[in-house]
């Protein structure tokens, strides 16, 4: 019977190779014990006072109000920061009637951000309860006042049960769409738009003499020239019994005498 012997050099070498394995795994053991460790404690940190919410952060909201925003955020002080919900809190904010665009964003160590642009006002429909409803030139409904601000077009149109958030039916489209383009040296003068048949629209404007007449806009295209047109027999013409102003050809604009 043969017995086998291992070469005692080869025997050491095979023990130094399998100690330096345990050695390498004992390392990355210790490695991801200290990720893990590090991690919890920073997952920990985030949970503290130290990082709670003390203060939002309100910018842009003029019209809505800070504190209406603040609550719509879901998001109060105490809160922590790192699991704060902005994006729900986004979302919430945009459904607000004045908001246009939200963004929320942590700013670190302690504060939460939300910035806001809104919607500018374009006219003021009437309100069957009273009043008029302010509305942009999409048609969203903003806010109820009594009387249409300094310089917002008023829309002649059949009062409308105003709620805020909402937009308005399609009928007031043409309306409002030209009304977001009147240029600021008519704030004074056109006194009101109204729609027309088939998607035309019409409005009432002041002459320099103080009485009024009607213009014929036509479709909502073309606005830059038409409002041009106003302007200009406003100014160049005798407004002595004027009573139809037509520029729905704003090359060609048209007047009709009483």
């Amino acid at each position: 019977m043969s017995t086998s012997t291992i070469d005692p050099r080869l025997r050491a070498r095979r023990i130094a190779v399998q100690r330096h394995e345990g050695r390498k795994r004992l390392r990355r053991l210790a490695v991801v014990a200290a990720m893990a460790g590090t991690a919890a404690v920073g997952w920990g940190l985030t949970q503290t006072p130290l990082l709670d919410v003390d203060h939002v952060e309100i910018i842009g909201a003029g019209r809505s109000g800070a504190a209406a925003i603040e609550a719509a955020t879901g998001i109060g002080r105490g809160d922590a920061l790192l699991s704060a919900p902005v994006g729900r809190a986004a979302a919430r904010v945009a459904e607000l009637p004045w908001v246009q665009t939200v963004d929320v964003s942590r700013k670190w160590p302690n504060r939460i951000q939300v910035r806001v642009v809104e919607r500018v006002p374009a006219a003021a429909v009437p309100v069957a309860a009273g009043g008029w409803v302010l509305v942009d030139a999409a048609g969203r409904q903003l806010a109820v006042a009594p009387e249409p601000e300094p310089g917002v077009l008023r829309v002649e149109v059949e009062p409308v049960v105003a709620t805020p958030g909402r937009t308005l039916d399609a009928g007031v489209t043409a309306v409002l769409e030209l009304a977001a383009t009147r240029p600021a040296a008519l704030a004074d003068r056109l006194l009101s738009l109204r729609p027309a048949s088939r998607g035309a629209v019409e409005g009432t404007v002041r002459l320099r003499d103080d009485t009024v007449a009607t213009v014929r806009f036509g479709r909502p295209t073309q606005a830059a020239a038409k409002w041009l047109a106003l302007l200009t027999l406003l100014e160049d013409t005798d407004p002595t019994g004027i009573q139809t102003i037509d520029v729905r050809v704003p090359s060609a604009p048209a007047l009709t005498r009483r």
